[in-house]
């Protein structure tokens, strides 16, 4: 189901704000691929500030965005517990990974998600160096930096929870470039970006969250000119996270324009249904086709693809 945008916010406006769907497990049974988890024994307004200590006190180590899942719901006129994710940055060890392969800024900077389940407990969680390892070709990267960025993110989750990993699940069943969608561009990078940025600015249900240039932050590595854009729409966003809580490290959506060396620009994201599949959410697939078709027109428009079919259509009328 392809739906415009306006179409996408109005599904979704009025849905069912009810309890029947909420499958998010206790936080110490949480079994998502590639996710670490601690379980806090603070409360959940003293967890989340004791994690920006721990971020603070990492010299290599910042709070860039922070996503309060909850209010954004509540602005929305939906209710969900408290649910907040981090994007942790440590610029060094991005431009690492993302001159291995660009399409890991995808899941960069690295996001810390707090949220409190139906029983009160509170789980403090990331994705791990296994889901990297296992989504990316990052066979080049340098050594030691994906262990030590695991480790780093470990450690502020430990802080924060006042205890150690409860849950530190494999990325098993996961393979290289899953779950992400390319479109080809013929146009140049500028070109893209700014297209992309209209497209979204231009839909009044999304919200850009954050723009990150990559390629700015290189510090000399080879990472060749590499924009995220981070985006979403609460009333989508919120149905999904009703089902299960620990999507919210995987949301809002983001898209990223990198251009190759041989000039080539692409415009990846990730697919909606792997996110849903990687956070066992099956009662929301027409949500899920919603978005992913709006994410494909919004590729499309990006690419100039939208413009070009236009284009060709005027010329054979």
């Amino acid at each position: 189901m392809v739906m415009s945008a306006c179409e996408w916010s109005e599904l979704l406006d009025g849905e069912d704000d009810s309890d029947e769907n909420d499958a998010t497990p206790p936080a110490a049974e949480t079994n998502v691929p590639g996710l670490s988890l601690a379980v806090s024994t603070r409360g959940f307004d003293a967890t989340r500030s004791a994690l920006l200590d721990a971020i603070a006190n990492r010299a290599n180590l910042s709070a860039r965005t922070e996503v309060d899942h909850q209010a954004n719901a509540r602005n929305a006129n939906l209710s969900l517990r408290p649910t907040t994710v981090l994007f942790v940055a440590d610029a060094n060890r991005e431009s690492a990974l993302i001159a291995a392969d660009p399409r890991v800024a995808l899941d960069l900077p690295a996001r810390v998600l707090v949220y409190r389940d139906r029983d009160d407990d509170i789980g403090v969680t990331f994705s791990n160096a296994a889901y990297l390892a296992a989504r990316y070709d990052l066979d080049e990267v340098e050594n030691g930096t994906l262990d030590a960025l695991d480790d780093d993110l470990e450690a502020v989750v430990r802080a924060a929870a006042n205890t150690d990993l409860k849950v530190n699940a494999s990325a098993a069943g996961i393979g290289q470039g899953e779950g992400i969608a390319s479109v080809v561009s013929a146009d140049d990078f500028n070109t893209v970006v700014n297209r992309l940025n209209n497209a979204i600015q231009s839909r009044d249900a999304l919200t850009l969250v954050d723009t990150i240039d990559f390629a700015s932050r290189s510090l000399g590595r080879n990472v060749g000119p590499s924009t995220l854009f981070i985006f979403g729409n609460p009333n989508a966003g919120t149905l999904l996270m009703r089902s299960n809580q620990t999507i919210g490290i995987d949301l809002p959506q983001k898209m990223l324009v990198a251009q190759a060396e041989d000039g080539t620009v692409t415009v990846y994201y990730n697919r909606p249904a792997f996110i849903a599949d990687r956070h066992d959410i099956d009662n929301r697939d027409d949500e899920v086709d919603t978005i992913a078709g709006l994410l494909a027109e919004i590729a499309d428009e990006a690419a100039g693809l939208s413009v070009r079919a236009s284009q060709a259509s005027t010329a054979d009328q």
